[in-house]
């Protein structure tokens, strides 16, 4: 199946990992001087109030990171929450923090928010490619794709190997059919160790078009090791057998597991006819 990839909220968070943007202090403002009328001189001298003076920024405390850390790392929506608001109440441009809540926001499908929340980070910290990866992928919830894709080339232009922007910036490649440009970039996210099975199917795909058949059978022999009945990778590999390596035995072995948990939306005719070539190529 050639479908855009929308990574997992665990996959875009935990792709924060830079450093907490540079924090900045600001100094209070110095009492201000008031020219009063004269007075009688009996009466004192009111005194001079200063203005409320602008809190500077606390530091954020590694305890702190310590717990949004933990709460990624553990899936767990809530602490996320909790952790990035407490954060944001001591440093309100803390990129790692926004980055956190602004998934959080995404994946209730709070899409403006997050896109604002995004927009914050990037402001301070221009140069975390992980912040241009999140933001194109509320882009492609919101069916921008082209921004999308701007955004994920940023993150890449940032950090070539910044796994997710090539994980999501592949699908869209592979859906148009670009298997050049989708071979370099899924390559990278293979290359650093991301294994989601969306993403191991996209690449097997592109190494298909490009006729590299034992590369993409290994990677759908991945898959199917971890779940043996991952729909796409059953319909792409027995696809493969059949239509490719003319492996019919092994094809039709395939085909009727696929035919057993139901295959992939409207391939049922597809299934038939590869069904029937198999045989046919068996006699």
């Amino acid at each position: 199946m050639k479908k855009i990839l929308l990574f997992s909220f665990l996959a875009a968070l935990t792709a924060c990992s830079s450093q907490p943007a540079k924090e900045t202090k600001t100094e209070a403002p110095a009492a201000v001087t008031v020219t009063e009328a004269p007075v009688a001189k009996k009466e004192e001298p009111r005194p001079v109030v200063a203005e409320e003076p602008v809190r500077p920024q606390v530091p954020t405390t590694p305890s702190q990171y310590a717990a949004l850390n933990d709460a990624i790392k553990g899936q767990s929506d809530e602490k996320i929450y909790q952790a990035a608001t407490q954060i944001l109440t001591q440093s309100p441009n803390d990129a790692k923090a926004l980055n956190a809540l602004a998934m959080y926001h995404y994946k209730r499908g709070r899409f403006d928010l997050s896109r604002y929340l995004l927009a914050k980070a990037i402001s301070g910290s221009p140069k975390m490619a992980e912040l241009y990866s999140n933001l194109g992928v509320v882009q492609l919830a919101q069916n921008e794709k082209r921004d999308a894709v701007k955004s994920f080339r940023k993150a890449l232009d940032i950090n070539s190997d910044e796994a997710v922007a090539a994980a999501n910036l592949g699908a869209i490649y592979v859906q148009e059919k670009d298997y050049g440009k989708a071979q370099i970039v899924l390559e990278t996210a293979f290359r650093r160790g991301v294994r989601d099975p969306r993403v191991l199917n996209n690449y097997a795909i592109t190494l298909t078009a490009q006729n590299k058949y034992e590369k993409a059978e290994d990677l759908y022999k991945a898959i199917l090791k971890d779940n043996n009945n991952n729909k796409d990778a059953l319909y792409n590999y027995a696809t493969l057998l059949v239509d490719r390596m003319g492996r019919y035995q092994e094809g039709l072995e395939l085909i009727n597991r696929l035919k057993f948990v139901g295959g992939p939306t409207d391939t049922r005719n597809r299934i038939i006819a590869l069904e029937n070539k198999a045989k046919a190529g068996l006699k």
